[in-house]
């Protein structure tokens, strides 16, 4: 079968609907209610950003609030060296996924 095909079959398969609704409404995990004890977090969304001043910028919901971590005139060569800075060191493990969002040109 060829990819519309197959997705042609699961959206009339209502076994696969009710199995997807039924997991989907469960979630995957506890919330975490204790927002000054991250310890449980595991995976999460960080963010680097290049605010006014021309600094790089990681915003991080497991953190207190934005860390400023230096000059950087193009976001996505001061996140890479951010993050192989971190991989290196240990800080952060290999298992992440990426992805970029930039203005278009």
């Amino acid at each position: 079968l060829s990819p519309s095909e197959i997705c042609q079959a699961l959206q009339k398969n209502q076994l696969f609907k009710t199995a997807h609704k039924t997991f989907s409404m469960k979630g995957q995990s506890t919330a975490v209610v204790n927002v000054n004890d991250q310890s449980k977090v595991q995976h999460h969304f960080v963010s680097f950003v290049v605010n006014k001043e021309g600094k790089l910028v990681e915003l991080d919901g497991t953190k207190k609030g934005p860390y400023v971590i230096g000059d950087c005139g193009d976001v996505l060569r001061g996140s890479i060296a951010e993050i192989q800075k971190r991989l290196n060191s240990g800080e952060i493990s290999h298992k992440m996924s990426m992805m970029t969002l930039n203005s278009a040109m």
